[in-house]
């Protein structure tokens, strides 16, 4: 049996905390090739506990997606991923990078696009949505950072965490 070249989520919370939010870290999220060694070094585990940043070391296909089931009719959501760019990272000149948010799998993205640059002070990149619907369906909350589209390879990117807050 092959092992896929994805890596699936790790144990990601299940539901907000008593602070109305929750923290993934990266291996509490689904990551394209973050399986396969070539592409992506993913934090070890110390204990039961994942430590540190995933770090991207070469793709052309960024996708980064969780999922949390929270969502409350007429409540706001920021959801924000912490990354940082080392000294020698490549290929986002020019390639905008995308936080894209959806409630429940038939819901419309909503999205917020981002320019990463060497000289960036702003470690999140963050996307607030708000819940109009109060259909069981869509109570889930599913989103994203990507860069699918330029078909350009980048690396460098290290990813910390992703946070889903109700505001």
């Amino acid at each position: 049996m092959a092992s896929s070249p994805h890596f699936d989520a790790e144990d990601p919370p299940a539901q907000l905390g008593n602070d109305k939010s929750a923290e993934f870290g990266p291996r509490q999220l689904n990551i394209v090739w973050g399986n396969d060694a070539r592409y992506w070094k993913m934090p070890p585990k110390v204990g039961s506990e994942p430590r540190g940043a995933a770090e991207l070391l070469q793709v052309c296909w960024l996708e980064v997606s969780g999922k949390i089931t929270c969502a409350e009719k007429g409540k706001k959501y920021n959801i924000s991923f912490s990354i940082s760019l080392k000294a020698d990272a490549f290929g986002w000149s020019n390639c905008p990078v995308y936080v894209m948010a959806k409630f429940g799998k038939k819901g419309k993205y909503v999205w917020k696009k981002m320019m990463l640059t060497l000289d960036r002070k702003e470690p999140n990149i963050d996307l607030e949505i708000e819940c109009k619907d109060d259909n069981e369906e869509n109570k889930t909350i599913y989103f994203g950072l990507y860069e699918v589209w330029s078909g350009k390879w980048k690396g460098g990117l290290l990813l910390h965490n992703a946070i889903v807050k109700q505001v």
